[in-house]
């Protein structure tokens, strides 16, 4: 056995309360050490010095390197105190427990309280995770792009369906408007919810110079642009009634140069209150020496200091304000893991106070478990999917086995509540649409956006890829909505229609998941203590012979051959 393989961790990844009586523990060994079995030696922490309960670990995930065993144990709910240690079995018939001392031979129950692993104590409100959104399929909608209500206003220099949208000095002042609005999102909810979407992500809405609005100048009004106060309150409005939440980005890391703010700081100094609000490495601010810190090298987005206290106190009442104004369910925080984490605790705070279901989201491109804490973000956007979905998918750097297994790698990063509410995506906003990368290859995006429907965590899907829209580098991935487009009669959009459809499947959204890959086909099960949905894909490369039966959605499978870029979902008991 791999000793220095043998790892656990309490209150972590490793162990966490899935509610406030049930405890999972996780133990990481050598994936190529075999046991005859492990356990859990556990019992409330008053009584696991005189005795123990055990329960046999189940082998849960693979990745490249190692195996990790877990299980489930429940605790006493008006005592949850819980300690524990492990028993490990080789395939030799030798036992060693593990503990905070490691690995040992033998270990002394009676001097337990110094040295075995436990949580002193579930309180509800360290619980993380959020049952409102868990598992959702959320449709990402770039407002001034969507739907336009009325093509008359005068703010419109472009046609909706041009594919000349580059802004003045090279995009970086992006300043072409086709006029999409919170009406003409209005006009489209009964086809958000009928594609089966729970959730709708709008991007920036308030007053702003561009059309992405990511550089704010009020922060307390909608920018008229899209519409009224009213306009805005009937779509989260007319979204409530169809079941849809709604949730709002916004940004915290950076303002627009003419936000008032910034104005005020520019012209007093240090004596303006909100000198200390931005990032500037002089006494007074020079506007045309950029002698302060900005968004991506743009002078347009000046870096705010999310050090400064009074700043804090600010943000929290924009929070508060869209809250209690309009009644939303959850915001995507811009540039995120640039804000301080004291900001983001004091945030999350505040917004649950207001509303106890809100849903927090980081804008986080990597590994983001300084920020998963119960006391800051209960989400982020995880472009690792994407990348590694690109990597199977598209460049083949990855076949099935290995995909797998970065799949269950990327889960084991975070804590099962975590994972479920995760904003799992194949593109945004901010990326070249997932259609380009296909090369118009319909079978191989269908599989792909499969993938991400029975993944766990929420799904997210950018406007337009229902209808297999096309987009490069930004601007060119924020064009218009096709709504002319002859995909809408399509048997593609039909079966993503029906892939779609897969989210509203119980064991799908809440479900245990189970990733394998067998004669290199991926396989991915998702299950409860009832029944069963499994996902197998072909990205082989070759046509794939397989008899299989109580089949629920297919393509590309024929006479039991499952054809490359083709799978099939099948549902059973178990």
């Amino acid at each position: 056995m791999n000793f220095s393989a043998v790892e656990h961790i309490s209150d972590s990844k490793y162990c966490f309360a899935i509610n406030e009586s049930e405890m999972k523990v996780r133990l990481k060994v050598d994936k190529n050490d075999h046991f005859q079995k492990i356990e859990c030696l556990y019992n409330n922490s008053q009584f696991f010095y005189k005795t123990q309960k055990s329960l046999v670990m189940n082998r849960e995930f693979e990745d490249d390197y190692f195996a990790y065993y877990s299980v489930i144990f429940k605790c006493d709910k008006n005592d949850p105190r819980s300690s524990y240690v492990f028993l490990l079995t080789d395939e030799d018939g030798k036992k060693y427990f593990f503990s905070e001392d490691g690995l040992t031979k033998d270990y002394d129950f009676s001097f337990s309280f110094y040295n075995r692993f436990g949580i002193p104590y579930i309180n509800k409100i360290d619980i993380k995770g959020n049952k409102k959104f868990e598992g959702s399929l959320v449709y990402q909608i770039f407002p001034e792009r969507f739907n336009c209500s009325d093509f008359s206003k005068k703010y419109i220099n472009q046609d909706w369906y041009s594919l000349s949208l580059k802004g003045d000095n090279n995009n970086r002042i992006q300043n072409v408007f086709l006029g999409g609005d919170f009406n003409g999102i209005t006009s489209k909810i009964d086809y958000i919810a009928d594609l089966g979407f729970d959730t709708i992500y709008l991007t920036p809405i308030c007053q702003s110079p561009s059309n992405h609005k990511y550089d704010v100048i009020d922060y307390f009004k909608v920018d008229e642009m899209f519409g009224t106060t009213e306009d805005f309150k009937n779509l989260v409005g007319r979204a409530h009634q169809k079941g849809i939440k709604i949730i709002l980005d916004l940004v915290f890391n950076h303002s627009s140069k003419y936000n008032e703010m910034f104005l005020d700081a520019l012209k007093n100094g240090k004596a303006s209150k909100y000198f200390n609000y931005y990032c500037i490495h002089d006494e007074v601010f020079k506007d045309s020496q950029v002698n302060y810190e900005t968004f991506g090298f743009t002078d347009q987005m000046p870096k705010l200091n999310s050090n400064n206290f009074d700043e804090h106190d600010y943000f929290v009442g924009v929070g508060k304000y869209f809250i209690k104004e309009y009644n939303i369910d959850g915001y995507r925080l811009d540039v995120a893991d640039e804000v301080s984490h004291t900001f983001w605790r004091y945030f999350k705070h505040e917004m649950k106070r207001v509303k106890e279901d809100i849903l927090l989201i980081g804008e986080h491109w990597t590994d983001s478990t300084s920020y998963l804490s119960a006391s800051e973000l209960d989400s982020v956007m995880n472009y690792p999917f994407f990348v590694a979905s690109k990597y199977f998918y598209i460049e083949h750097k990855f076949n099935a086995q290995e995909y797998a297994q970065k799949l269950n790698s990327l889960l084991l990063r975070y804590d099962d509540n975590t994972n479920k509410v995760l904003l799992n995506l194949l593109d945004s906003h901010d990326t070249v649409r997932f259609y380009n990368f296909v090369k118009n290859d319909k079978n191989l995006y269908l599989i792909a956006f499969l993938t991400l429907i029975v993944y766990p965590g929420m799904s997210m899907i950018y406007y337009g890829d229902e209808i297999f829209m096309e987009g490069g580098f930004d601007p060119d991935n924020r064009r218009g909505m096709l709504w002319n487009s002859k995909e809408f009669d399509s048997k593609e959009h039909q079966i993503f229609k029906d892939i779609l459809k897969l989210k509203q499947i119980d064991v799908i959204r809440h479900g245990d998941v189970k990733i394998y890959a067998k004669d290199d086909l991926l396989i991915i099960d998702r299950f409860d203590n009832q029944y069963r949905v499994r996902t197998i894909i072909n990205n082989s490369g070759k046509d794939k012979n397989i008899d299989l039966n109580n089949i629920i959605l297919m393509n590309n499978y024929q006479n039991k051959v499952l054809k490359d870029k083709g799978f099939v979902v099948i549902k059973e008991d178990i």
